[in-house]
């Protein structure tokens, strides 16, 4: 399958030509992010590409919050250095029923530490650079053992993944409590 390149402007290309606009049979298609891909990119592609707002109720409200903050210079939170798209794989064995878990997250990271989205307002996430991360796979049983891997993320995951991970932070800034 053709790999699609994703551009800070929204544009997204598949064989150094531009997409159509209906570009949902590509969804199963791997992503890779141009350099200085940003949060502020990706709502950039969702309004460019419209048809993909259609993957999560939570994306429009989502792009009307980002639109009021296009190009804001600064729109960055300082505990953060970047944004982390991943996927993890939980393998959970003895004791129990083995079962296996499988999800993506989006975190912020700075020296190499995840910090939690969940009380950062979207504006100020905008201008941080976006990255797809290594697999994690987790196996736990009577040890709990950690792995990394690369791997691909199609473009529904990322679509899907990020709307989900910022449903949980959906405050807008007008909404916070000054003092």
């Amino acid at each position: 399958m053709e790999t699609l390149y994703l551009y800070p402007n929204g544009e997204i290309t598949k064989k150094g030509r531009p997409v159509p606009s209906d570009l949902l049979q590509m969804l199963s298609s791997p992503v890779e992010l141009a350099s200085g891909y940003t949060l502020g990119s990706f709502f950039r592609m969702v309004d460019t590409y419209t048809d993909l707002k259609r993957i999560s109720t939570i994306l429009p409200p989502l792009c009307d919050i980002a639109a009021a903050h296009p190009g804001q210079t600064g729109a960055k939170a300082p505990e953060i250095d970047f944004l982390l798209f991943y996927k993890t794989i939980e393998i959970n064995g003895f004791p129990g029923e083995p079962n296996i878990h499988i999800y993506n997250s989006l975190k912020g990271e700075q020296d190499q530490k995840q910090i939690s989205l969940k009380f950062f307002h979207l504006e100020t996430l905008m201008d941080h650079d976006l990255k797809l991360g290594r697999l994690r796979h987790l196996v736990f049983g009577d040890t709990e053992e950690r792995f990394q891997f690369e791997t691909p993320y199609t473009l529904f995951e990322l679509v899907e993944g990020i709307a989900w991970e910022l449903s949980f932070n959906f405050n807008p800034l007008q909404c916070s409590v000054r003092r």
